[in-house]
């Protein structure tokens, strides 16, 4: 078809079109949202409801604008009920509860603890403030025992008579001579480590002849031997000041060191140490005043007192031997393990199996 043919056809096309129409048809913008748009559907509706709000006499542009604001109001109010259906069902979430429910159980520990502590410091500082607060000192240090009051010894050792001579003074001839019986028995008992039997037969005697000072003497040594340092301190006190005799003070420091009676076993070695009844008492004297400050931490204390005067003798008897385990036994104990290798070896080689000191020697090799 020529070009003339195609112009003639499009011009007899629009013949009869007005160019309103065509103007009207080409428009992209304008006019009522397709929302309002009016439809075969909704035709019937048109007396009940205007679907552009606002005076029917407005002009166009004014009823579009009203018409846009009223579009907007209607999202805003449909955005808003969104959001509050969206928290409501936040809020109504079970695991959410709970956890609110967890944080708020956690906040009120948290606050109570808060409010313990500062009562808990509220009361110590009024502690730290009273008259009656003793010192961190006086905390550390333990209670210092007072020594007991006791006559010192006179230089004459009283005689030494029969004691069933004394029994039979004090009690008579028939019952002086029944308890010195018992005595000995209570003695052969104890020789033979039955000690609570020898106990059980020297008792009664203590109540009847307590200022007998071998009765009150074996009755001491039996009480130590079962652990009863308390009565066994007693008796050996009363044995003292009877026979006015050192013989038996080893012992007797030895329960005050027990009972951590340091000033008891100072003055008692004071005592043993002016009198020197005999080397092997002295010595057994010396070995409990040593441990008496090893006892207390004091090592260095301790191991001075037994290296005083220390040698090992060329024939060395029961008490060296004692010495020196008890001189190793502190260097071991101090940290001290050449010095105590050394001191364990001598005694091997000067008698064999003597204590455990074999097996320290092996020990510290």
């Amino acid at each position: 078809m020529s070009s003339s043919g195609k112009d003639k056809h499009k011009s007899s096309q629009s013949r009869g079109k007005s160019p309103k129409s065509v103007k009207s048809h080409d428009r992209k913008s304008g006019g009522a949202p397709r929302k309002y748009a009016k439809s075969k559907k909704n035709s019937s509706d048109n007396d009940s409801m205007d679907p552009i709000p606002g005076n029917q006499n407005w002009g166009g542009l004014a009823r579009k604008g009203v018409l846009r604001v009223h579009h907007d109001d209607i999202k805003a109010i449909e955005d808003q009920a969104i959001q509050a259906d969206q928290i409501e069902e936040i809020i109504e979430d079970p695991d959410v509860l709970r956890l609110r429910e967890e944080r708020a159980q956690k906040r009120e520990q948290r606050d109570a603890r808060k409010r313990e502590l500062q009562a808990e410091a509220k009361a110590a500082l009024e502690r730290a403030n009273s008259k009656t607060v003793r010192t961190s000192e006086d905390l550390k240090r333990p209670p210092k025992i007072r020594q007991h009051k006791r006559k010192p010894l006179s230089n004459k050792r009283n005689s030494k008579q029969d004691v069933s001579v004394k029994l039979r003074k004090i009690l008579g001839s028939a019952e002086g001579q029944k308890a010195y019986k018992r005595l000995r028995e209570a003695d052969a008992f104890f020789q033979e480590d039955q000690f609570r039997d020898a106990k059980r037969k020297l008792t009664p005697l203590i109540k009847k002849a307590g200022k007998v000072s071998e009765i009150q003497e074996l009755y001491g040594l039996i009480c130590y031997r079962l652990n009863d340092y308390a009565n066994a301190a007693f008796s050996l006190e009363q044995f003292r000041s009877l026979a006015q005799s050192t013989e038996r003070h080893p012992i007797l420091m030895d329960c005050y060191r027990s009972e951590n009676r340091w000033e008891d076993v100072k003055y008692l070695w004071g005592e043993l140490a002016d009198v020197s009844p005999d080397a092997a008492t002295v010595a057994e004297g010396k070995i409990v005043y040593a441990n008496s400050y090893a006892d207390q931490g004091n090592y260095p204390k301790a191991i001075n007192i037994l290296e005083k005067g220390w040698r090992a003798p060329q024939r060395p008897q029961e008490h060296h031997l004692r010495k020196a385990y008890a001189l190793a036994d502190l260097y071991d104990r101090a940290g001290m393990p050449v010095k105590a290798r050394e001191l364990f070896g001598w005694i091997n080689a000067t008698s064999q199996n003597y204590l455990d000191a074999l097996d320290r020697y092996e020990e510290l090799t």
